[in-house]
């Protein structure tokens, strides 16, 4: 027997708030997001969910920095992808090329890099709803981070899609900012200690 999966892309029309309607709501100031209309608020972060933020978001921002490729983001940067999808990622990149675009609220279209770390009460928006709408609305890539099960997955733009970027050799390797690349080990370390963040941008050739 089938089961549907009941999404958001079902809520009804008079049910949908606008973008205008969502960055005017008082907790929106918070992390959440508009998806297909509906105003959904984000729980509060584990330990582990922010730990890994904090290092993806040092490795990031020391490689990006680097090359002078543009900026790198925090959890409330608001992109308005339509008028009733704003997301704020947990991490998020835009090229250097772009970044005039930038509103004083809100971003007015897609990141190219958006980086969601999965959480028990957001695994269906960030596997569904956000990963169809990233693709739809133009992100270039989109990496999704799972501390639950360990899993890394990247995907990459293809014509209003995101498919799946396969590893190579056990490492995750950015097609939009080529050189970079994840060890699963540097987000999920087994009995060993982590890396450091600068061990990691020394091994990416960041820093020598």
């Amino acid at each position: 027997m089938t089961i549907a999966v009941r999404t958001l892309f079902e809520t009804p029309s008079k049910a949908r708030m606008r973008a205008e309607e969502y960055i005017d709501f008082p907790t929106s100031a918070h992390k959440s997001d508009l998806i297909e209309g509906v105003f959904v608020m984000a729980s509060p972060a584990s330990f582990v969910h922010e730990d890994i933020q904090a290092y993806l978001s040092g490795l990031l921002l020391n490689f990006v920095a680097n090359r002078r490729l543009g900026k790198v983001l925090g959890s409330n940067a608001a992109f308005r992808l339509s008028p009733e999808n704003v997301f704020q990622p947990d991490i998020s990149f835009i090229r250097a090329g772009r970044l005039h675009l930038a509103e004083d609220v809100y971003f007015p279209g897609p990141p190219d890099l958006a980086v969601e770390i999965v959480s028990p009460s957001s695994r269906q928006y960030d596997e569904v709803e956000k990963r169809i709408n990233y693709g739809r609305y133009g992100v270039r890539e989109y990496w999704l981070i799972d501390p639950i099960y360990e899993t890394i997955r990247f995907f990459g733009q293809a014509e209003g899609e995101l498919l799946p970027i396969p590893a190579e050799k056990g490492l995750y390797h950015s097609r939009l900012l080529p050189g970079f690349y994840l060890r699963p080990e540097w987000l999920f370390p087994d009995d060993a200690e982590r890396p450091s963040v600068l061990a990691a941008a020394r091994e990416l050739g960041i820093i020598q």
